[in-house]
C-alpha cells in the first residue's frame, strides 16, 4: 500500500531504563502521545508504552496499522467481558493507530455542562482552539464527492430520503441532526496518521522526549501523599523503578484504572479483597465505566454492490467506512440536536456468494448505563474484570430501538443481499440478546470538583488528595461526548498539557 514520507529516519530512542526522570508518562495511547509531545517542547519527558514504538521510521511500521481502509486486528491487548471483545491497540499511538479515521468533535452543550458542573476550562469555547490545534496535528482531510465509495454514497442518499440533511459538520461543535461524512485522519496515500505521528515526530530529536516501548506500568510509587516514581516491567518480566519528579497515568480507559489500583489507590473494599494495600482512599477508580453501546444489522452484498466496489477500487482507495447519520431519538435530551450514530461499513467476506458482508450498526452517544473496571488480582499481567453494564439503564435500550426503526426503513435493496443478522417481532429483546460496542469506553476516573465524592481528577487531571500524579486520557470524561472520541481524547491531552505547562 501507498506509504507516508517520513520526516526523518532517525530517532533518540534509549536502549535501557533510567533511574530518574523529570516527567514520566505512562502510555503512550492517543493523549499519553500528545502529553508527552507536548511537556517535551520544554521539558524533559519519558514516555514508556507496553507496546512497540516503531519511531518516526513508516517503513518499520507494520502495514496493517498504517493502511487506513479497514481495521487492524494485530497488536490487541486482549479484554474481554460478557461474551464481547473490547479491542484495545497496544503500540505506540495507542488506538489511534488501529481507528476507523471518522473523526467528530461531539456536541457543545456536553462540554458546556462539563463546566457549569466545576470543571474550569472544559467548556466549548475553552476547548474550541484545542480541537483546531488536534485536527492540525494529524492532519484532517475531507472525502471529495468523487472518494466516496459506493455503498455510502448510497446511504447518504437514502438517509437524506428518509429527511435527514445532508451535513459534513462532524469536527463542529454546533453540529447538527444530519448525514455526511466526517473528516478523516487519513493522508492522500492512505495512511492512518495516528499521535504518534503528530505529536511525538515532531520532538523526537529535540532532547527533551525518550520514548521507550516494551516497558509495561506496574503502579506509581506513593510517599506521604506524593507520587514520587514508578514501577515498571520490561517484557522479559524484569521490574525497575524511576524515581520522578512527575507522573502522568495515560494508560486508557481501562489501564488507567488499573495502574491507579496496583499503586494502591481506589476504593478500599475493592483493594483488600484482592490483596493490595491501601495508600490513598478514592472510591471513584474504576467506577463510571461506560462506552456507547450499539447493535448491528447485516446483510450480504449483492451483485450488484459487489461489482460497484470492486470497479471503484480500481482506481480509487476503497474505505470500509465513511458515512454516518446523526439521529435524534426522544431520549436525546431537551437542547440535545441528536444522541446516536449511524456508521454503516463494509467488509469482505469469502464465505459469502459475492464477496462482501456489509454492517449496519446503531451507536448510543450518551449512554445512562455505567459499569466498572476491577482488578483480578494485583499481579500486573492480569488484565481487569471489565464490566460496562450495558442497557442496565432503561433508557438506553428504547433509544436503541429508535435508531433500529429509522435503520430499517432505509432503501438499499440494490445492494443489501440476505439477511445475516436483522431483528426478530421482539425487537427490544433482540437488541438485548445482540447488541455490542463502538469501541469507546470511558470515564472510568472521572472528573469532578472537590467535594465530589466519585470524582478522581479535578479539571486540571491532578488526582485528588495526592500531589505530583495526573491522569490524561479518556477514562477522565466524565461522559463520553457524543463522537467518535478520538478526537476528544486528543483534546484531553491538549488540555491537561496545558494546564501542565502553567505550572511546571
Amino acid at each position: 500500500m501507498p506509504r507516508l514520507e517520513p520526516a526523518r529516519t532517525t530517532a533518540a530512542r534509549t536502549a535501557g531504563l533510567p533511574d530518574h526522570a523529570e516527567i514520566v508518562v505512562l502510555g503512550g495511547g492517543t493523549a499519553g502521545c500528545v502529553v508527552a509531545g507536548r511537556l517535551a517542547e520544554r521539558h524533559q519527558v519519558l514516555l514508556l508504552e507496553a507496546g512497540p514504538d516503531y519511531g518516526p521510521d513508516y517503513a518499520a511500521w507494520p502495514a496493517d496499522l498504517l493502511d487506513a481502509t479497514t481495521l487492524p486486528a494485530s497488536h490487541d491487548w486482549g479484554y474481554q467481558g460478557a461474551g464481547l471483545t473490547f479491542e484495545r491497540c497496544r503500540v505506540i499511538g495507542g488506538c489511534s493507530t488501529h481507528n476507523g479515521c471518522t473523526q467528530s468533535a461531539g456536541w457543545a452543550g456536553d462540554y458546556d455542562a462539563w463546566a457549569a458542573a466545576g470543571l474550569t476550562g472544559w467548556d466549548s469555547a475553552s476547548l474550541s482552539p484545542l480541537f483546531d490545534q488536534a485536527a492540525k496535528k494529524l492532519r484532517f482531510r475531507t472525502y471529495r464527492e468523487d472518494e466516496v465509495q459506493p455503498f455510502q454514497r448510497d446511504f447518504i442518499a437514502a438517509g437524506a430520503a428518509l429527511g435527514l440533511p445532508v451535513r459534513h459538520d462532524f469536527d463542529q461543535l454546533d453540529g447538527g441532526l444530519g448525514i455526511g461524512c466526517a473528516p478523516v485522519n487519513i493522508t492522500p496515500g492512505g495512511v492512518r496518521f495516528n499521535t504518534a505521528f503528530g505529536y511525538l515526530d515532531p520532538v523526537r530529536d529535540n532532547g527533551n522526549l525518550t520514548v521507550i516501548g516494551g516497558v509495561k506500568a506496574d503502579r506509581v510509587i506513593l510517599d506521604h501523599g506524593r507520587a514520587v516514581g514508578v514501577e515498571v516491567r520490561t517484557e522479559d518480566g524484569a521490574r525497575h523503578r524511576i524515581d520522578a519528579s512527575l507522573v502522568v497515568v495515560s494508560a486508557g480507559a481501562y489501564g488507567s484504572p488499573e495502574v491507579m489500583l496496583r499503586s494502591g489507590i481506589g476504593p478500599a473494599e475493592h483493594l483488600a479483597e484482592v490483596g493490595v494495600s491501601l495508600s490513598h482512599h478514592l472510591p471513584g477508580v474504576g467506577e463510571n465505566l461506560h462506552d456507547h453501546p450499539s447493535v448491528h444489522l447485516e446483510f450480504a452484498a449483492t451483485e450488484q454492490l459487489a461489482a460497484d466496489l470492486n470497479e471503484f477500487s480500481r482506481t480509487r482507495l476503497l474505505p470500509d467506512e465513511q458515512a454516518i447519520a446523526k439521529l435524534r431519538s426522544p431520549y436525546a435530551g431537551a437542547a440535545a440536536p441528536y444522541d446516536l450514530h449511524v456508521y454503516p461499513w463494509v467488509e469482505r467476506d469469502a464465505t459469502l456468494p459475492h464477496g462482501w458482508r456489509c454492517f449496519l450498526p446503531v451507536g448510543l452517544l450518551n449512554p445512562r448505563s455505567r459499569g466498572t473496571v476491577r482488578l483480578r488480582s494485583a499481579d500486573p499481567d492480569a488484565l481487569a474484570a471489565v464490566d460496562h453494564a450495558y442497557l442496565s439503564h432503561p433508557d438506553d435500550l428504547a433509544a436503541l430501538v429508535h435508531g433500529v426503526t429509522w435503520v430499517r426503513q432505509l432503501e438499499l435493496s440494490h445492494y443489501l443481499g440476505t439477511q445475516l443478522l436483522t431483528p426478530d417481532e421482539d425487537l427490544p429483546a433482540w437488541i438485548k440478546a445482540h447488541h455490542q460496542h463502538y469501541w469507546h469506553p470511558a470515564g472510568s476516573c472521572r472528573m469532578g470538583p472537590d467535594g465530589d465524592p466519585g470524582a478522581v481528577v479535578d479539571h486540571t487531571g491532578k488526582v485528588h488528595g495526592l500531589d505530583g500524579l495526573y491522569l490524561a486520557d479518556a477514562s477522565i470524561f466524565p461522559d463520553v461526548p457524543r463522537a467518535t472520541p478520538a478526537l476528544p481524547t486528543t483534546v484531553v491531552g491538549e488540555r491537561i498539557a496545558a494546564f501542565l505547562q502553567e505550572t511546571l
